[in-house]
């Protein structure tokens, strides 16, 4: 038996479906919210760089109308080299940010990948141990006369292979030092890389040069 009621009662189900569904939440992304230079002065205290990071959660949460809010939002602040900050924002967040008068950009925080560990080789600068050739780009940049250069410093981590010293020599005799292997992690001396400074916080390990 068929009921004449039937598709009225599915449009009144489908409608309370709708009105009982709950909204979707808004998609969040990393942006970095850049804001110029600082104005430490010559000697920086940790309570000049807890300032910074108060400053930037106070900005954020003008936005996000609590400052509980900005420190939930913000994973990183930039506070030595640059002013800025790292947080997870809407997009429609991101644009109105970007408006403010103490903002220099907003800009969504990419991962990128390393074309080569060894630019030189792959920049094409020179051959066969110092040769130019006509086509480097040492001469179409006009060997770096008005250039400025950006440094990518992805720090030094052993277990990559770009410090791997497999079929590498011995360390030339001519360099002076020791390396200590006294670290809790046992992170062992490299031929590939013994010129390296002392960067507890990337590779644990310690090079005294005279």
């Amino acid at each position: 038996m068929r009921l004449s009621g039937s598709p009225l009662l599915l449009v009144l189900f489908s409608v309370l479906f709708l009105l009982h569904r709950p909204a979707l939440a808004a998609v969040k992304r990393s942006y970095v919210v850049y804001l110029g230079g600082h104005s430490h002065g010559p000697e920086v205290t940790p309570l000049d760089l807890q300032r910074v990071r108060e400053s930037h959660y106070d900005l954020l949460g003008s936005f996000l109308r609590s400052t509980e809010s900005a420190r939930d939002a913000i994973f990183y602040s930039y506070t030595k080299s640059i002013n800025g900050f790292a947080a997870f924002l809407e997009d429609e967040e991101a644009e109105a940010i970007s408006k403010h008068s103490k903002v220099a950009s907003v800009f969504l925080n990419k991962g990128r990948k390393l074309h080569t560990t060894r630019s030189w080789n792959f920049l094409g600068l020179e051959k066969n141990g110092g040769v130019i050739p006509a086509q480097s780009i040492w001469k179409k940049a006009r060997f770096g006369e008005d250039t400025i250069i950006g440094n990518l410093d992805t720090g030094v981590w052993p277990e990559s292979k770009s410090f791997s010293d497999e079929g590498m020599g011995p360390i030339p005799t001519k360099w002076k030092g020791i390396c200590e292997n006294n670290t809790k992690d046992g992170v062992p001396c490299n031929r590939s890389d013994p010129f390296a400074c002392y960067n507890l916080v990337l590779i644990n390990q310690k090079f005294t040069t005279f």
